[in-house]
């Protein structure tokens, strides 16, 4: 059956009623809704739409001297046709750049502070989800030398993931043996998943023995990238969720049980069409059984290679607004870390060549 369409004037009132329960999480009246957003019409008239509108699936009303409050296809509704990014608060922005200004030795650093400043700002639970690191192509392996016997290591991959590390040998690292260390690693490891490396019988032959240490070194720091096999889940705020006035025993058992399951976060955070940029599910139907709850999951790519998702989870009168604006800007971020540490690369080769 062929859904009616909503009237401009239906459409004005189930808007005012979402934006007002995400605002106070409480039923919402007639007459509230005419004093905020309806000069022009009675609240009887009001009324009878709040009544169309409930009979059509789009709101609920508790009791029957309540208020309404927006049901999942509400808010369906709302985020197809009323939602867009909003620009972030002055101190949100702030407070997101501090995070991100930090030195990061680690990918994994860069990924548990999005999902905390994500968590913090929106005041929901956050999930990123990050692709099996074994699967990265290494493109490149520099090496730039600090003093005689210390080097900064840097692999740069096919997905545009930066790792340095500052690793100390016996052996000399002067100018000419670098460059000639840098033509052995490179070919040795250029080109290689990073997965293939932890069963990948690789050997120093003997005449280069000069190498080995180094050698042994950029090895193990590839390695350790394939510490974990599967991908990884980090979790920031799962208690926030608990924390809304519309939360119940119910739907926090369901919600414990997602959270703690690592297939089912990832399964969240799929996107039913790919080409979107924001996928949005709301209800119980759509979040794997979490009753009164809703997701928003961003894809994030690096050189155009996904790496990872990122995802809230909230309750169905989230702001999704301000939701989608900091999943943006932190991506953005991101993207910035990644694309600056290639240039922070040249800076220190210049530097140390003066």
């Amino acid at each position: 059956m062929k859904e009616n369409k909503l009237s401009s004037r239906k459409q004005k009132i189930l808007r005012a009623v979402v934006d007002e329960y995400i605002r106070k999480a409480a039923p919402v009246s007639s007459g509230e809704i005419k004093a905020k957003y309806f000069d022009d019409i009675s609240s009887a008239t009001i009324r009878a739409e709040l009544s169309t509108l409930e009979d059509m699936g789009y709101l609920v009303q508790p009791h029957t001297s309540a208020g309404r409050v927006p049901a999942p296809k509400a808010y369906k509704y709302y985020v197809e046709n009323f939602l867009d990014k909003r620009p972030l608060r002055r101190q949100d922005i702030a407070k997101i750049d501090a995070t991100f200004n930090a030195k990061f030795k680690e990918i994994e650093e860069i990924v548990r502070s999005a999902a905390k400043i994500i968590s913090d700002v929106t005041n929901y639970t956050s999930v990123i989800v990050i692709k099996n690191i074994a699967n990265v192509v290494i493109k490149e392996i520099k090496l730039v030398g600090l003093d005689e016997n210390s080097a900064l290591v840097i692999i740069i991959t096919d997905g545009g993931i930066i790792r340095d590390k500052v690793i100390t040998v016996e052996s000399r690292l002067d100018d000419n043996f670098l460059s000639n260390a840098s033509l052995l690693i490179n070919k040795v490891f250029g080109g290689r998943k990073v997965g293939d490396l932890k069963s990948a019988d690789v050997e120093v032959q003997k005449e280069l023995s000069d190498f080995k240490e180094l050698f042994e070194s950029v090895l193990s720091i590839l390695l350790s990238y394939c510490e974990q096999d599967e991908a990884k889940v980090f979790v920031e705020g799962e208690s926030k969720i608990l924390e809304y006035p519309e939360a119940s025993l119910e739907s926090a058992k369901s919600f414990l049980t997602i959270i703690d399951d690592k297939s089912k976060i990832m399964e969240l955070l799929e996107k039913e069409e790919p080409d979107i940029e924001f996928s949005i599910k709301i209800g119980k139907e759509e979040t794997k059984g979490m009753d009164k709850c809703a997701v928003v999951a961003a894809s994030y790519t690096i050189n155009g290679k996904e790496i990872g998702k990122a995802g809230v989870i909230g309750p169905e009168r989230m702001d999704y607004g301000k939701v989608i604006s900091v999943l943006s800007y932190v991506r953005s971020a991101v993207n910035t870390i990644f694309n600056s540490g290639i240039k922070k690369i040249d800076i220190k080769k210049e530097e140390n060549n003066d």
